[in-house]
């Protein structure tokens, strides 16, 4: 009996499991668009269904108490290194942005919390080609320690026209909407601080 009661405050002091909720979205696939370099961006946009290397077909965003993490599934992601998937996190109290490009292969992610935001450490991006996934996590902190986040996702390649280099043209996807690019991203639904 006297063990026991030593060992229930003894537990009680033990660290808890960290937790974290996690929210995934499913996109259609297939509901990419392109549209061309001398397009009035986003309005010139035609159905690309054929191109997969832009195809967003599942978002998973885990938010615990230290971070966020955004797993972003293609269909078959792009292999051109002209290719940028973009983040929008938005917060109770603001939004902010954050870039993921293929330079030489080698993910080089950016972020962007406004004017006066402090520089993000610890700001993470990783490229599994093999599994056609983009992921990113961040700290809490660079986003002010949200209760909780909406996350939109997009992408875009850019290729030009072998026939006609001077021609550029571009394929994009949005994560919450189907066949369809606006100057916004659609948010996803809100996730909890766990």
């Amino acid at each position: 009996m006297r063990l026991l009661a030593a060992l229930v405050p003894a537990l009680l002091l033990l660290p808890a499991a960290a937790h974290a909720e996690k929210v995934v979205t499913e996109d259609a696939e297939g509901d990419v668009v392109s549209f061309a370099g001398e397009s009035e961006f986003p309005d010139q946009t035609v159905p690309a269904p054929d191109y997969a290397g832009v195809d967003l077909v599942r978002t998973a965003v885990t938010h615990g108490a230290q971070r966020l993490r955004v797993t972003i599934s293609f269909r078959a992601l792009e292999r051109d290194p002209f290719q940028i998937t973009v983040v929008r996190v938005k917060t109770p109290q603001k939004n902010y942005d954050i870039s993921v490009e293929r330079l030489g292969g080698k993910p080089v992610a950016s972020f962007d919390g406004g004017e006066k935001a402090p520089e993000c450490r610890g700001l993470k991006s990783r490229i599994d080609l093999g599994a056609d996934v983009v992921t990113t996590w961040l700290p809490t902190s660079c986003l002010g320690a949200p209760r909780w986040v909406q996350v939109g996702v997009g992408a875009v390649a850019v290729s030009a026209d072998q026939a006609e280099p001077d021609q550029i043209g571009a394929h994009a996807d949005d994560a919450h909407r189907v066949g369809e690019i606006r100057d916004n991203l659609a948010l996803g639904p809100k996730v909890r601080r766990g």
